[in-house]
């Protein structure tokens, strides 16, 4: 069976974003696939196609069951990692073995696990009332990642200087008057949705960090550039009652970041 674990495309953002570290840790999966396939005791299946992030095989556990086996191309593994572990299985797969060294995740197969192409925000607002729980500590700022997501968007030609420097003011903006941080997923729109026959909806791929949680909600409303943002604002801020205009205000820097 082939080891390729990303597709060019994901490979050029791979290296436009990771450099000389994505290089080195392409060379590793197959290795690190059989040694954590005996270490758990996991039979390996085909690969799935995940983020631009990682590496996803499906395995089938010694007792028989079903898992997926992720393998973390980026270095902020190990806050994923401390993310399942808080979520304990609450919103998001749970984590069933984890080694940090090595960006591998263990993790429960979530059946049927479709995608979701229009979730309702009343089942949005449900997970994010799982996900968002006290943050783990050591986790980054959610100021200091979209600070950081803003410069990349510049340098990757995504963002012009005008719009970062309006997305920067409105971070500050929204900084001063943040609510408690929260255990955020950083990530949340239908493409880290899936259908789960246990939750109902099941959030996957998350790129977590402690904020407002009216940043998860801006991020689904944003949508991946989807119609029908101002129907989302209208449903996500009627279901979970966080402030309209800092649920409308994240949407837009998050258009700026992408």
């Amino acid at each position: 069976m082939s080891h390729e674990t990303v597709e060019p495309g994901q490979r050029a953002f791979l290296a436009r974003d990771l450099g000389d570290e994505e290089r080195a840790w392409r060379a590793r999966p197959p290795a690190m696939l059989e040694q954590l396939a005996a270490r758990w005791q996991l039979a390996l299946g085909p690969e799935l196609h995940a983020g631009l992030l990682s590496c996803t095989r499906e395995v089938v556990c010694a007792d028989g069951s079903e898992a997926v086996l992720k393998l973390g191309a980026w270095p902020r593994a190990r806050d994923e990692i401390a993310a399942l572990a808080a979520w304990r299985g609450r919103g998001a797969p749970s984590l069933i073995a984890a080694d940090v060294e090595l960006r591998a995740l263990l993790l429960e197969r979530v059946r049927p696990g479709t995608h979701v192409e229009r979730a309702d925000g009343e089942a949005v607002a449900e997970v994010l009332g799982l996900l968002h729980v006290g943050p783990p500590d050591g986790l980054p700022s959610l100021a200091r990642i979209v600070r950081r997501r803003i410069d990349a968007a510049v340098r990757g030609g995504r963002a012009s200087a005008r719009k970062a420097a309006w997305a920067q003011a409105t971070v500050e903006e929204l900084e001063r008057g943040a609510p408690p941080p929260v255990l955020l997923h950083g990530a949340l729109d239908e493409r880290n949705l899936l259908v789960c026959a246990r939750r109902g909806l099941c959030a996957i791929g998350p790129l977590p960090c402690a904020g407002d949680p009216a940043y998860d909600a801006g991020y689904w409303v944003h949508g991946n550039r989807r119609p029908g943002r101002r129907a989302r604002l209208d449903a996500i801020v009627g279901a979970t009652g966080l402030p309209r205009e800092r649920v409308r205000d994240w949407a837009a820097v998050v258009g700026v970041h992408g």
